[in-house]
């Protein structure tokens, strides 16, 4: 027994150490390439801006020139997300209520979700003990998984629908004898098939179609819950949800 102990934890440590390095050389690259391409294409993003601004919102040129900005502006996305994704959580930590982290995020988004017809339930205590966090890399966490639940409620109920329901829930739990913060997203959307549930955080691997996603998103989320000492697990079943558990420590 001990001899099988001892191979799992050092094929463990292996393939920690290879991630470290594939992130590592990932960074590297990824400086290099966000420089090259953001330079080009906020020029593109600027003169469709103008192409569109100075045509009339009838003609099919504003409608090229808005589609233009709308893909410039993800390819700048898809090289901020690339640089994220190596980022070490080096950044200014604060004290903040997870309430409020919760509140700002929905802000940001809150319009885009009452277009589209989704119900936020959200029972956050403000009892809940603050975390010691990066709030823009947090927000960078939550802000990611409410575009994904928002996908796939819009891919389950194409219109108005009485499930079209997103709920986020918070609650504290003992992991290993710590305190841990749980913040839950839990939507009643398409879900995610068993047989590539275990891929979802795999870089570049997207369940989305190709204008639709880049398969970088979770990894950069689980990079800086991991840097904050927490954990991702989503739990999902195909045609009828997904829940993503986010585990962060509380810091006395």
């Amino acid at each position: 027994m001990g001899i099988i102990i001892d191979v799992t934890e050092k094929i463990k440590l292996q393939a920690e150490m290879i991630r470290a390095g594939q992130l590592a050389l990932l960074g590297e690259l990824a400086a290099g390439i966000a420089h090259e391409i953001n330079n080009p294409i906020y020029s593109i993003i600027n003169f469709a801006q103008l192409i569109a601004d100075e045509s009339d919102r009838d003609n099919r040129v504003h409608a090229f020139g808005k589609l233009i900005m709308e893909e410039g502006n993800r390819i700048a996305d898809l090289t901020a997300n690339l640089v994220s994704l190596s980022r070490s959580t080096d950044g200014p930590k604060m004290s903040v209520p997870i309430h409020e982290l919760i509140s700002n995020s929905l802000k940001l988004i809150g319009m885009q979700l009452k277009k589209d017809h989704i119900t936020i339930k959200d029972t956050i205590s403000k009892e809940i003990p603050p975390l010691i966090v990066n709030p823009q890399e947090i927000h960078q966490v939550f802000l990611n998984l409410i575009q994904n639940a928002r996908y796939a409620l819009n891919e389950k109920y194409p219109g108005k629908d009485k499930d079209k329901i997103l709920e986020i829930s918070c609650n504290t739990v003992f992991i290993d004898d710590h305190q841990y913060v749980r913040i839950i997203f839990y939507d009643h959307g398409i879900g995610i098939a068993e047989e590539i549930l275990f891929k979802v955080k795999s870089l570049f691997f997207t369940t989305k179609p190709p204008n639709k996603g880049t398969g970088i998103g979770l990894s950069v989320s689980e990079n800086i819950i991991h840097n904050h000492g927490g954990k991702i697990t989503i739990e999902s079943i195909w045609g009828e949800f997904t829940k993503v558990l986010i585990d962060l420590p509380v810091t006395e």
